[in-house]
């Protein structure tokens, strides 16, 4: 009975000293500045962008010869400088970073986020590496890469090849006259407009594709899939979920799993296997 009473004793001083340690020393990212920063980009094919938290915003415009890049840091007041913001070149690419050094602790509200829009020549090629926040990628020529934790990603006019991986987050493409390829953990996927082939790798979420011009391979683990107005081959492999397809050049689905299944207007060969 003593060992009990000692232990319970220990238990809640320790409870109690935890709480005391958590509610008196709460951060609060609250301060606000703003960066701006530019550089030369008239030799420049490409930018890689690193970010942590917080939004990004890309927007190619065909009238720039320079990077613009404006960044609206929020971070506690205590720690003014721990953040890092950089944006150089090397050789024919362009390099930028914003990220907060510690986002870890107890936080009222916010944590510590940068948000980042940037504006640079259109025929440029983005590669991101983001970890959590929304994307937004608009009117680019060249290539897209986008490797994303968390967060939703809005793209939308690329002339380039699109990869995008994404951890969570609802991905939104359109208006993309190049290959796209897009791995998705999970969330919902609209795909619309593509003028060239597309592969899906989805582990949960819905899906809808319309208007593809080229073939269509999806792989999707669960969650309900619409395909419309394919020109070419799509090839299906589910794991649960309602499948509807209509008008597509031919069909071949290698594992419906559960769920309903819908089909009109196959103009091609049309294959089930399971």
């Amino acid at each position: 009975m003593k060992h009990i009473k000692i232990i319970t004793a220990i238990t809640l001083a320790t409870l109690m000293s935890g709480c005391v340690v958590i509610a008196s020393s709460p951060s609060r990212a609250d301060f606000h500045i703003q960066k701006e920063l530019s550089l030369d980009a008239s030799s420049l094919t490409a930018l890689d962008i690193e970010t942590g938290s917080g939004s990004l915003t890309v927007v190619g415009d065909a009238e720039l010869t320079e990077i613009q890049v404006t960044a609206d840091i929020y971070m506690d007041k205590k720690y003014t400088d721990n953040y890092e913001l950089s944006l150089n070149k090397s050789g024919s690419s362009g390099f930028f970073v914003a990220k907060n050094h510690s986002t870890s602790g107890y936080w009222v509200g916010n944590s510590p986020h940068i948000d980042v829009v940037i504006h640079l020549p259109k025929s440029m090629s983005i590669a991101i590496n983001d970890g959590s926040g929304d994307i937004e990628v608009k009117n680019i020529l060249g290539q897209l890469d986008i490797k994303d934790g968390s967060g939703g990603v809005l793209v939308q006019d690329i002339e380039g090849d699109t990869n995008i991986n994404d951890g969570s987050g609802e991905i939104d493409v359109s208006q993309v006259k190049g290959n796209l390829h897009v791995i998705d953990g999970s969330g919902e996927i609209n795909i619309n407009e593509i003028k060239g082939n597309i592969e899906i790798d989805d582990g949960s979420g819905t899906i809808y594709v319309s208007n593809i011009q080229g073939s269509a391979d999806i792989d999707d683990g669960s969650g309900d899939l619409t395909v419309k107005q394919i020109t070419g081959m799509v090839t299906i492999d589910d794991g649960s979920g309602s499948i509807t397809v209509d008008n597509v050049g031919g069909l071949k689905i290698l594992e419906s799993g559960s769920g309903g299944l819908t089909v009109d207007n196959v103009k091609g060969g049309f294959n089930i296997d399971s």
